[in-house]
């Protein structure tokens, strides 16, 4: 009988285990579960997605693990040595992650959702190994698929139930890196933001309903937003982006029966925020009582199905958590009541109709002491506080409580044949676009969200570099003035010719490019 040794034990027990099959089963169980992980910091670039980081149904998890029977610390120094012509070696400088304990490197990546580990594994080639090797241990690929995007697009669509959270949260990560193109949730693609504005005939497979979103929403076109987003990645890389900034800054003109709406996007940082501020100048040429009415109905939402013959150019909301006319209605009361011809005493509600009013010319603007009068002469003048007794509402620059916007109705004067009409101002502060509060705030009404502290003008003293929201005064550009006029046609409607011709006048885009070809001149503001 050989004498003690226990050595010969030791080396004995490990090799019954090495060969235990179920016990690597167990180890391999545990190294690879998938622990309840935080929700995290970065979110879906999707407007529909909730805010934290998309979790899968199918509970199928991953860690990155090492399969070789080396340590990690062993495995990493053997493969970061470099020999030098001259025969000498050196190492290279490995990061601290690396060198983990396999134990604690695996209990570090339990906590990251599916689109992160992907992330991770795309940082080097030691990490995309790792994250291969679990791949086939865990079952997601045969060992003969050894290609790493087939091993990522194996793992997001076994991790990823619904085939759309967890492929959008990866490629919006993606996205950042990435100056000149951009992630489309739509799509499900990253392409040119510039792809939604070109032609069909250019680009025939671009999807159609990625590219615009209706007037009944406040925010930007989706176009525009892609644009945005690239703006900004090139702005925190330090790239040249004040040329695409002009695309952004852009100007719609609509003449329909007489009515006039102009609206105009305009984009600018301050500091790490970017600012919109839409600007609808409503108008009509003929100044009656019946003008008046019909202001006050395009701004209310919904609008009578009784005047959907009227069929009025539409103006966009002020944002997804009030409407024009709800919060405007003491001031339009006050401008059209008096003006209407009938006696109302009977009904409980009061129902204006067209028959309500005259089509005769009136001009209230001319008239002393009325509201309209008063605030023009205010506007145009240089005094520093408006000393008239006007509509508190109309010029005041209100906030919404639930999300980052600025709102203002007021009255500015204008070029022939208009001489002035009525300015529906909104300012969105959209953050940084991406992954932040002020953004979300923006989506679909949802419950939860964060309410507003300060909700009276900051975000449009930010925008105009003003020192009080009581300083702000509407004003037209000189363009847009001229855009007014549609070329000889302010000439011939001053004389009473092609009055109440519709036109429409917009930016002459590229078809080929998707590229505005007169954009509008930066100003000194914009950054």
């Amino acid at each position: 009988m050989s004498s003690f040794s226990g050595k010969k034990i030791f080396s004995h027990a490990r090799s019954k285990l090495t060969k235990s099959r179920k016990l690597r089963d167990i180890i391999s169980k545990l190294s690879i579960k998938r622990l309840t992980h935080q929700p995290s910091s970065l979110v879906d670039n999707d407007d529909l997605s909730s805010i934290g980081n998309p979790t899968s149904s199918t509970g199928l998890g991953i860690t990155l693990t090492n399969n070789s029977r080396n340590t990690v610390a062993q495995d990493v120094e053997s493969r970061n040595v470099i020999v030098l012509s001259s025969g000498q070696q050196t190492e290279k400088k490995v990061s601290g992650l690396l060198l983990l304990p396999q134990e604690l490197f695996d209990h570090i990546t339990s906590y990251l959702g599916a689109a992160n580990v992907a992330v991770l594994a795309l940082v080097n080639k030691e990490l995309m190994y790792r994250f291969m090797t679990s791949c086939m241990k865990t079952g997601i690929t045969e060992p003969y698929e050894p290609v790493s995007y087939r091993v990522l697009n194996k793992f997001i669509e076994k991790t990823d139930a619904s085939k759309t959270k967890i492929r959008g949260t990866l490629l919006s990560l993606i996205d950042y890196d990435l100056e000149d193109l951009v992630y489309c949730y739509k799509c499900k693609r990253i392409h040119d933001p510039f792809l939604p504005f070109i032609d069909r005939a250019y680009a025939p497979h671009k999807a159609a309903r990625c590219a615009d979103w209706s007037m009944d929403h406040h925010m930007p076109p989706r176009a525009t937003r892609k644009l945005l987003r690239t703006i900004s990645k090139r702005r925190l890389h330090g790239a040249p982006y004040r040329h695409l900034l002009q695309q952004v800054n852009n100007t719609q003109t609509t003449y329909h029966k007489g009515i006039l709406v102009q609206v105009t996007l305009r984009a600018r940082y301050r500091n790490s925020d970017l600012i919109l501020r839409r600007q609808q100048v409503v108008s009509s040429v003929d100044k009656s009582a019946l003008s008046l009415w019909l202001f006050g109905q395009m701004i209310k939402d919904p609008p009578r199905t009784g005047l959907s013959f009227l069929s009025l150019p539409k103006t966009y909301p002020m944002c997804n958590h009030g409407n024009w006319g709800s919060v405007y209605q003491p001031l339009i009361q006050q401008l059209v009541n008096p003006l209407c011809k009938n006696d109302h005493i009977r009904q409980n509600i009061t129902r204006h109709e067209v028959a309500c009013f005259s089509k005769e010319p009136l001009d209230v603007s001319k008239q002393e002491g009325h509201i309209i009068c008063e605030r023009l002469k205010w506007v145009v003048s240089g005094a520093r506080h408006n000393p008239t007794d006007v509509h508190p509402l109309l010029g005041e620059v209100l906030g919404c409580a639930n999300c980052t916007t600025d709102f203002s109705i007021d009255v500015v004067p204008l070029p022939e044949p208009f001489n002035w009409g009525f300015v529906l101002t909104s300012w969105i502060d959209l953050g940084r676009i991406d992954f932040c509060s002020q953004w979300d705030s923006h989506r679909d009404v949802r419950p939860g969200r964060e309410v507003r502290r300060h909700v009276h003008g900051d975000i449009c003293e930010a925008f105009e570099d003003l020192p009080s929201r009581l300083d702000y005064r509407p004003k037209i550009s000189s363009v847009d003035g001229l855009r007014m006029a549609n070329y000889v046609w302010g000439e011939r409607a001053k004389v009473g010719l092609d009055k109440y011709i519709n036109w429409t006048q917009g930016h002459t885009c590229n078809p080929a490019t998707g590229w505005y070809e007169d954009p509008d001149p930066l100003e000194d503001a914009d950054c």
